[in-house]
């Protein structure tokens, strides 16, 4: 098992400590970027064909204006949060951040995971990509979004669990 650890997949990197910093893959951002696309595209693109159609031109500008500066952000945001997922496996625990704005940082350690769940719907299936869900002793969760290699984490989270 020394040397499945030995050689990790672009999902980590091993850092100088011995502890491993797994990042989700850029195909989670892909994924986030294609939601985007069609909620706009679904969601609201009908609705301002309807609105430019329908209301004078100082309505549809007063709707549109604002709609577009939230999917902007939205759109500079997505990358940022993606960029934002850290998760550290150190040697008795994993240290969990996320966050763009306000950084989330938990700690957890391996004694306290009671389970490993891999969930893969269609659309992540066809990216290749997958979440890895913690299962802890209260009962919470803790995701690993953007997993290319779940059999690896599950390896590797096995390992450190029993050892």
């Amino acid at each position: 098992m020394a040397d499945r650890s030995s050689s990790v997949s672009r999902n980590f990197e091993r850092l100088p400590e011995g502890e491993l910093l797994f990042t989700p893959s850029p195909r989670l951002r892909a994924f986030f970027l294609f939601l985007l696309i069609l909620v706009v595209w679904i969601g609201i693109l009908p609705w301002f064909i309807l609105a430019a159609g329908t209301l004078p031109s100082h309505l549809t500008l007063t709707l549109v204006l604002p709609l577009l500066v939230v999917i902007l952000a939205v759109r500079w945001y997505i990358p940022k949060y993606w960029a934002s997922i850290r998760f550290r496996f150190t040697a008795t625990e994993i240290v969990c951040e996320k966050g763009a704005w306000r950084v989330k940082r938990q700690v957890v350690p391996y004694s306290r995971i009671m389970g490993i769940e891999i969930k893969c719907g269609l659309v992540c299936r066809s990216l290749g990509i997958a979440n890895v869900h913690l299962v802890l002793d209260d009962g919470g969760i803790i995701n690993l979004p953007g997993v290319e290699d779940p059999a690896e984490i599950r390896d590797i989270l096995d390992e450190k669990i029993s050892g």
